[in-house]
């Protein structure tokens, strides 16, 4: 079987280039908006937003992060004021993360700029190529799920 992409493509494709452009870009302009935070800690952020008071583990999942990571990303975020732990009622051994009223009251002003970075970063993508980049992300994960 003849590959389809050239030795450079599976090597960007492989190495994540993209993917490491593109946190170097969003770190840049959380910098220069005068946020306080990196892409890794938007995306515990981002879970938070959507399901406050969740189980650390449930935030690794989410994210992808194993649990040293997600510790790390939490000491952070909680020195910075945008999150407590609190441990559970029923089981002291599980924490469960919360937003402060500074991580509730961030998420304007951070998913501003998350979205103007995406929305340069695919400048000049139709929605056809839109749609075609989402498959082949799906696909590409259902691949590695398998695994």
């Amino acid at each position: 079987m003849t590959s389809k992409l050239s030795f450079e493509e599976k090597y960007n494709l492989l190495t994540g280039r993209i993917f490491m452009h593109t946190t170097r870009l969003l770190n840049h302009n959380f910098k220069a908006s005068g946020i306080d935070i990196t892409k890794e800690q938007w995306t515990v952020l981002a879970v938070l937003w959507q399901h406050d008071g969740v189980p650390q583990h449930i935030i690794a999942d989410e994210t992808g992060r194993d649990k040293p990571s997600i510790t790390r990303l939490l000491d952070n975020l909680e020195k910075l004021g945008y999150i407590v732990r609190r441990a559970d009622a029923n089981d002291r051994r599980v924490n469960s993360i919360f937003l402060t009223p500074k991580g509730v009251k961030s998420e304007k002003k951070i998913m501003a700029v998350v979205d103007e970075t995406f929305t340069n970063l695919t400048d000049r993508l139709t929605e056809k190529q839109m749609q075609s980049v989402r498959e082949v992300f799906k696909t590409i994960y259902s691949n590695i799920e398998k695994r």
